[in-house]
């Protein structure tokens, strides 16, 4: 949101609530389920007695963790996790206030989300080594995960990991404008949601969208979760130099950013997705393995608009992981 040019998950779903919400209620009813991948749903217990919350398919390894971007849950994965299942073990992982995970300590800042997902990996039943898939803000945790625990992540893909913020309100203005309106009717939203405003009568409701009650949309601990992640971080933003040594790594970026659609100008838009592949770029060059996919026709939300990008990226990573392991990964194993 204000702090992170990437972070923009709450904004797009509440600036675009009725078509979101029918799109993934629509994926949902057309998704078939590969034979032999139901969904497990499980709490996996951290030892402070939170509960995180994983909904995993298929079989095989490595495991992938599938970790959405700020301001969605892990129904936003629904054209992705199929498609992966029928390749090996997926699990779709709602962070802390998330979903169905409890609520976590604050601040929700880069440290406490990257302390969090590693507690995860060691404590869940789920077998390692693990590819792990984080979209937008969550490829930060992901990367600090992977460089603190290689014992525990083998590959990488970011989703659309984004740029210094600075940088594109420099050379975007008219952009830069129109994002924070954008950024500050969302923050409304979510504040409101917060401070448990958003119910029928209230007229922040009906301004919102009318989120249904019960929804995650309506949920006080997700906003909770969803501002203190949106506050500038201390440890830095997604341009942070992490080496990541020869773990394989691919970056997706997504080609049709700003423009239009954002409120980009017209002589703004080049220049922005310029920087912003540069950034996504610098990311793909911390790994002697990494590699950038540029994905046409995404704007951000890559796994929804362009799943087939996100399938074959993982497939790939996860074929990487396996030829390395020496055979000793199993490619369909029994749980």
């Amino acid at each position: 949101m204000v702090a992170r040019p990437h972070a923009h998950g709450w904004m797009l779903t509440i600036g675009c609530l009725g078509a979101l919400t029918i799109a993934v209620g629509q994926a949902f009813a057309q998704t078939t389920v590969v034979a032999g991948t139901a969904d497990d749903e499980t709490m996996v217990s951290l030892a402070d007695g939170r509960g995180l919350h994983l909904k995993c398919s298929g079989e095989g390894q490595p495991t992938v963790i599938l970790d959405a971007g700020l301001g969605l849950d892990s129904s936003v994965w629904i054209r992705v996790q199929p498609a992966l299942a029928a390749i090996t073990r997926t699990c779709a992982y709602d962070r802390a206030g998330y979903g169905q995970s409890d609520p976590g300590p604050l601040p929700r800042d880069t440290a406490g989300r990257t302390n969090d997902l590693v507690a995860l990996l060691d404590a869940t039943a789920e077998p390692g080594p693990f590819v792990l898939v984080g979209h937008s803000a969550a490829e930060l945790p992901a990367r600090l995960a992977a460089a603190r625990r290689p014992d525990l992540v083998a590959g990488l893909v970011l989703v659309d990991p984004g740029a210094d913020l600075k940088a594109l309100q420099a050379i975007g203005p008219v952009w830069a404008a129109a994002h924070e309106t954008g950024q500050s009717a969302a923050l409304t939203c979510v504040r409101a949601t917060a401070a448990g405003e958003m119910r029928p009568g209230n007229a922040v409701y009906a301004e919102c969208g009318s989120p249904p009650v019960g929804s995650r949309m309506a949920s006080r601990e997700m906003a909770v979760a969803v501002l203190s992640e949106n506050e500038p971080d201390p440890g830095g933003g997604s341009q942070a130099a992490i080496p990541l040594g020869d773990t394989p790594v691919i970056v997706l970026t997504a080609a049709n950013k700003f423009g239009e659609n954002e409120g980009a100008g017209p002589d703004e838009t080049r220049s922005l997705r310029q920087v912003w592949a540069e950034a996504g770029a610098r990311i793909a060059a911390s790994s002697s393995r990494g590699e950038q996919r540029l994905v046409p026709d995404a704007s951000h939300v890559i796994q929804f608009e362009q799943p087939q990008a996100v399938i074959a990226a993982v497939r790939d990573v996860v074929s990487e992981v396996r030829a390395g392991s020496g055979g000793q990964l199993a490619v369909s194993a029994q749980r």
